[in-house]
């Protein structure tokens, strides 16, 4: 993994001339019915559970445009986000969980996703809605390989303001970098990758987290000829952020991430060096413990947890949080928040993630309840 093989290709100006590709990585899970309209007349002093629901097959997927304005930039990146497939087989309520790159690329997938078209699911013979858990586009021009001079050289003073211990400067160079509207995905994966070495400096774990999981994302559009990180990296990188989730209170996306590290060419001495770990997770998912999480809702004003358990509740929250929905396997419910308030998921819904909407400001504990 050296920097100096990525080399400075010729900038991109019309997107004519330089075909992008947009891929769609897909993960389908069902869900259920959502009711807007019991959300806006449930009171606030109460909590109530808004929905109850079974899978539909794809009619049409249309691909996003690739934006002008990043296509003239050169610029790449991806979205990830989920979706709910309503009774008559249109995509409802999508929801972008993160993205990488040109601020454009979500407004285009969030407008592409909304034209997708879906014979609907069925629930005791009538029509159903039905959520797909994650699909990832990816936005890359062909031929597009490598990082310009100018990125290179700031990527390396950053580098050595690190090694310095310097780290106030590193992070005026890391800022402007992520100010700049023409980064590819090779660029893109080496800065959040450098910002998650920062982050680990800064004893900032989250940012560490959030940056790995984001490096990973931007290196799923590079095709095996034209990889940015060599295997090595990659997985030390897949470790990485299973420590991080583990030691943040995130159990059960630490047991996927050790899923996806046995599909890694490395996996067995890293599967081997977790292993207790591992063992560690389930004990205390399987204990008489709460699981405490801390949340802080940032910029975005949401947040998405997957559950290790099928209890869980609100408590120390500050600020507004408005509601709480949980994607499972087999269904999907939405509720209003209210704190001390103890929510049960039924086990035969399987896995389940929870959104969680808010004010900007507000922070809270996700609590998964003990066993009993």
């Amino acid at each position: 993994m050296k920097l100096h093989t990525l080399i400075s290709s010729i900038p991109l100006l019309f997107l004519g001339a330089f075909p992008a590709t947009i891929i769609a990585q897909e993960i389908k899970l069902p869900c259920d019915i959502v009711e807007d309209e019991v959300l806006d007349q449930t009171p606030a002093d109460r909590v109530e559970l808004i929905t109850a629901f079974n899978p539909a097959k794809t009619i049409d997927r249309v691909d996003p445009n690739y934006p002008r304005q990043a296509a003239r930039a050169g610029a790449e990146g991806w979205v990830q986000m989920s979706y709910v497939i309503d009774i008559d087989g249109n995509v409802q309520d999508p929801v972008v969980e993160d993205f990488g790159g040109h601020y454009t690329f979500k407004r285009s997938a969030l407008r592409a996703i909304k034209d997708w078209k879906f014979t609907p699911a069925m629930k005791d013979g009538k029509p159903t809605e039905q959520c797909h858990q994650t699909v990832q586009f990816d936005f890359t021009m062909d031929n597009n390989y490598g990082a310009t001079k100018r990125f290179i050289k700031k990527y390396k003073e950053a580098d050595a303001f690190i090694k310095s211990k310097d780290y106030a400067a590193a992070q005026t160079i890391v800022s402007k970098l992520y100010e700049s509207k023409n980064l590819n995905r090779y660029e893109n994966a080496w800065l959040w990758s450098i910002d998650a070495i920062l982050g680990r400096m800064l004893g900032d774990d989250i940012r560490e987290l959030t940056s790995i999981s984001r490096t990973l994302a931007s290196s799923k559009s590079h095709n095996t000829e034209k990889k940015i990180f060599d295997d090595e990296y990659i997985g030390f990188l897949h470790q990485r952020l299973f420590n991080l989730q583990a030691q943040s209170g995130r159990l059960a996306a630490a047991l996927e991430t050790a899923q996806n590290i046995k599909s890694l060419p490395d996996a067995e001495s890293r599967l081997k060096s977790i292993q207790g770990t591992i063992a560690q997770i389930n004990k205390l998912i399987a204990s008489d413990e709460h699981l405490f999480v801390n949340v802080d809702l940032q910029d975005t004003g949401t947040h998405f947890h997957m559950l290790a358990r099928n209890k869980f509740a609100f408590s120390e929250i500050q600020g507004q949080v408005e509601t709480v929905e949980v994607r499972c396997e087999t269904r999907r419910v939405k509720f209003t928040v209210a704190e001390d308030f103890v929510w049960t998921i039924p086990a035969k819904w399987g896995q389940c993630q929870v959104m969680v909407k808010g004010d900007t400001e507000a922070t809270f504990d996700l609590v998964e309840i003990k066993k009993i």
